[in-house]
C-alpha cells in the first residue's frame, strides 16, 4: 500500500482534488448500480408473481378433479351415529335408515391352558418360574418386616414365616382357574391388611401380585397366578408346562413358521408370526399366561394350525377350541331384509357410499346422502382468492401515482400485462364443447361483476356463493364439465393398435385413422366430423410395444402380432374453462415457460452489469493510481524547486554580506 502526504510542498489538498476528479468518472458505475437495483426489483417482483401463479395453479388443480366438484357427503341425523361414512362421486343421493343387529368380529384362538409349569412351593424361590424373580430383603405386612432370601427360602418357607411373624394375617396358597395364587387374610374379622411399605427392600409382594390387589372381605388375593412362562428366554428354558421337544415348523393358515427351542424365545416366535403373511396377530396375555391368535380380518372364517413338532401343543393352540368370528348383520329397510358382511366396512349397500359400522342399534337410524356443496364452494373460494391475489399484485406493480410521480416496479412490462390479459380472457371464455347447461363461469356465479357494474368495480373476480350452490345442487356433473372437462379418446376399431390411453389434444372432435403396413410403420390422420383431413403424421411401433409421440397426448399400444390392420380412434374435443386456464399456467410456470425465462433474463442482465461495473471500477482504480502518481511527481518537483530557491536565497544573502 502506498502512503501519500497531502500538499507538503504545494499546500494543495491533493486527496480532495483527486476525489473530485474521480467523481465524474464514477458516474457510469453509479448509473450501472442504479440499473442493477431496478433489475433486482423487477426480478424479485417476477419471482413473487411466479409464486402467486403457482398458488393459483394449486388452488385450481382441485377443481378439475371430479371428486371435488361432484363429491357427496353423508349427513347423520345426530352426533351419535352408529357408523362413520364416506361418499364418492356417483353416490346415490337420498335419505336412508340403517339398523345394525350385530358387528363383525374376528376369529380368535387362545391357549387352552396356562403355558407355564405350575410352581413348586417346596423349590427354592430362585429356581421357580414366578412371574418376577424375587429379590432378597424385607417386605412389610401390617407394619411387620418379614425377611426373604430367594437362594435359601422356598415359597412355603415364606408363607410360614408370614404366619408366624405376628403380623395378624394368615397366608396361604389357593387355586384359582387351576393355578396357585397367594392369599393374605386378616387373622380376625375386620382386621387390618396393610400390605407393603416404602422401606421394603424385597419385591416379594409385587412378584406374587398381592401388592396393590383389592381387598375383598377380609382377604387379599394375588391378581395373577404365581407361575407363568418365561417369554424372553429360549423355549427350552421357558419352564413351559409342556416342554418343546425339538425344532419344527408351525403352520398357520398355510404359512410356515420355523422354530428351534434351543434358540428361539416365545417373544421371537410371536414376532415371527406377526411379520409373516399368516393373516393373524399373535400376542401373549400375561394375566392369563396364554397365547392369543386373532385373525386380521373379521368374519366367521377359521384359523388353521398344524405342526411338525409339538410347539402348537405346548402353546395350547387347538383348532377345535377357537372362537369363530361373526359377520356384521344390518338392514336398510327397517329390518324387513337383513344383510350380512364379513367386515364392518360396508361398501356395497348404497352405491358410492362406504359405511364403517361401529355399534349396534335397537331401532333404525336415519342419515342422508347429498351433494357435498361445501367442499366445492370452499375450493372455488380458494381459487377466487388466489386469482385476485395475482390481479392485485399485477395492478400494484404496474401502477403509476400521478401525485407522487411514482411508478410501479413492472410498469411498462408488456409480458406481465400479457399475463393479466390472458388470465382475464380465459376465465371469461366459454368451455369448449361442454356438454352441460353451463357454458361460462358466470353461469355458476364466478365473474368480474354483473353487466353494467360501475367503472373500477370489476378489477376482482367475484363469487356469488348462492348461485354456485344452486348450480351444484341442480347439476354437479354439469358444473364439473364447465370446470374440468377434457377431451376423450375411444378405440372404436382395433387393428394393429389394440389399446389407447391418455388425454388427446385434437384440433376438433372427430377421429384418428391409424394405418399400418404390418412392418411397424404407422400413418395417422385426423379427420373432423365432416370427414375433412386436418392433420397427419407418421411414426413407428413394434409388436407388443407402444408409441407416445404419434398422436399428441395419447399412448398407443400395439398387438402382439402386426398384420397391417387399420385402427380408428374416436375423439370428443372438450376443454373446461379451468382446464384451459390450468394448461396456460402449466405452460408459463414450466421449465421452458415465461416465468423462468424472465428470471433467467434478469440474472443474465445482472451478470452483465456486474461485469461492466468490474471493468469500470478497474479503470477508475487505474485512473486514481495515475493521478496519485502525477500529483506525487508535482509535489517532488515543487519540493525540488523550493529547495533550489532556498539554496539560491542563501547564496545571495551570503554574497551580499561579503560585500
Amino acid at each position: 500500500m502506498s502512503i501519500t502526504f497531502d500538499g507538503l510542498a504545494s499546500g494543495l489538498n491533493t486527496q480532495d482534488i483527486i476525489s473530485k476528479l474521480l467523481q465524474v468518472e464514477q458516474q457510469p458505475i453509479n448509473r450501472l448500480n442504479q440499473r442493477k437495483q431496478q433489475i433486482q426489483k423487477e426480478r424479485d417482483a417476477w419471482k413473487d408473481l411466479g409464486t402467486r401463479l403457482q398458488n393459483l395453479a394449486s388452488a385450481l388443480s382441485s377443481l378439475v378433479q371430479r371428486s371435488t366438484v361432484v363429491g357427496f357427503t353423508v349427513r347423520p341425523s345426530d352426533s351419535n351415529a352408529p357408523f362413520t361414512a364416506s361418499a364418492r362421486p356417483g353416490a346415490v343421493a337420498g335419505t336412508y335408515a340403517i339398523q345394525i343387529q350385530q358387528l363383525a368380529t374376528a376369529t380368535t384362538m387362545r391357549s387352552t391352558s396356562p403355558l407355564g409349569a405350575e410352581i413348586d412351593p417346596n423349590a427354592l424361590l430362585k429356581d421357580t418360574n414366578l412371574r418376577s424373580a424375587v429379590t432378597a430383603g424385607t417386605f412389610t405386612i401390617n407394619g411387620v418386616a418379614i425377611t426373604v432370601d430367594p437362594n435359601a427360602d422356598t415359597l412355603n418357607d415364606v408363607v410360614n414365616r408370614i404366619n408366624t411373624s405376628g403380623a395378624g394375617v394368615v397366608a396361604s396358597l389357593v387355586t384359582i382357574d387351576g393355578r396357585l395364587r397367594l392369599e393374605l387374610e386378616a387373622a380376625t374379622p375386620g382386621g387390618p391388611l396393610q400390605i407393603g411399605a416404602i422401606s421394603d427392600t424385597s419385591n416379594f409382594l409385587s412378584a406374587t401380585s398381592v401388592l396393590g390387589a383389592p381387598r375383598t372381605g377380609d382377604a387379599v388375593v394375588g391378581t395373577r397366578s404365581l407361575a407363568a412362562a418365561r417369554t424372553g428366554v429360549p423355549l427350552s428354558q421357558a419352564m413351559l408346562a409342556t416342554p418343546v421337544s425339538g425344532p419344527g415348523t408351525l403352520t398357520i393358515n398355510g404359512v410356515a413358521i420355523a422354530y428351534n427351542p434351543a434358540v428361539d424365545s416365545l417373544n421371537v416366535i410371536l414376532n415371527r408370526i406377526n411379520a409373516s403373511n399368516a393373516g393373524v396377530t399373535a400376542s401373549y396375555d400375561a394375566v392369563s399366561d396364554r397365547v392369543v391368535l386373532t385373525a386380521k380380518t373379521t368374519g366367521s372364517l377359521s384359523i388353521t394350525v398344524s405342526d411338525t413338532g409339538n410347539l402348537a401343543t405346548a402353546l395350547g393352540l387347538d383348532p377345535n377350541q377357537q372362537q369363530l368370528g361373526q359377520n356384521a348383520v344390518y338392514s336398510l329397510d327397517g329390518g324387513a331384509t337383513w344383510q350380512y358382511s364379513a367386515s364392518n366396512i360396508v361398501s356395497d349397500a348404497i352405491p358410492g357410499v362406504t359405511l364403517t359400522l361401529t355399534r349396534t342399534t335397537s331401532s333404525p337410524y336415519s342419515f342422508t346422502v347429498e351433494p357435498d356443496t361445501d367442499a366445492a364452494v370452499s375450493a372455488v373460494r380458494r381459487f377466487v382468492d388466489q386469482f385476485n391475489s395475482v390481479l392485485s399484485f399485477i395492478a400494484e406493480k404496474t401502477s403509476y401515482d400521478a401525485t407522487t410521480k411514482t411508478a410501479g416496479t413492472l410498469l411498462g412490462d408488456s409480458a406481465v400485462r400479457a399475463v393479466e390479459s390472458t388470465l382475464r380472457r380465459l376465465v371469461t371464455s366459454p368451455a369448449i364443447n361442454a356438454g352441460g347447461r353451463f357454458r361460462t363461469l358466470a353461469d355458476v356465479g364466478i365473474s368480474f361483476g354483473p353487466v353494467g357494474s360501475a367503472v373500477g368495480t370489476t378489477n376482482q373476480l367475484q363469487l356469488d356463493e348462492s348461485k354456485l350452490r344452486a348450480a351444484l345442487q341442480e347439476n354437479p356433473d354439469a358444473v364439473f364439465e364447465l370446470f374440468g372437462a377434457t377431451s376423450r379418446a375411444t378405440l372404436t376399431t382395433p387393428g394393429d393398435i389394440v389399446r389407447v390411453a391418455g388425454t388427446p389434444r385434437p384440433p376438433a372432435s372427430g377421429r384418428y385413422v391409424i394405418t399400418s403396413d404390418g412392418a411397424g410403420n404407422l400413418t395417422a390422420e385426423f379427420r373432423d366430423q365432416a370427414n375433412q383431413l386436418l392433420w397427419s403424421a407418421t411414426g413407428t411401433i413394434i409388436a407388443g410395444g407402444s408409441n407416445t409421440t404419434l398422436v399428441p397426448g395419447l399412448t398407443l399400444s400395439a398387438a402382439t402380432t402386426l398384420t397391417g390392420a387399420t385402427s380408428e380412434i374416436s375423439v370428443t374435443q372438450q376443454e373446461g374453462v379451468l382446464t384451459q386456464l390450468g394448461r396456460y399456467l402449466n405452460g408459463i410456470l414450466g421449465r421452458d415457460g415465461l416465468v423462468r425465462a424472465r428470471g433467467d433474463a434478469f440474472e443474465q442482465q445482472l451478470r452483465s452489469i456486474d461485469q461492466q461495473i468490474d471493468r469500470f471500477q478497474q479503470r477508475l482504480d487505474d485512473r486514481k493510481a495515475q493521478l496519485v502518481r502525477q500529483f506525487a511527481t508535482l509535489e517532488r518537483m515543487l519540493a525540488e524547486i523550493q529547495a533550489q530557491g532556498t539554496q539560491l536565497q542563501g547564496q545571495i544573502v551570503k554574497m551580499l554580506g561579503a560585500s
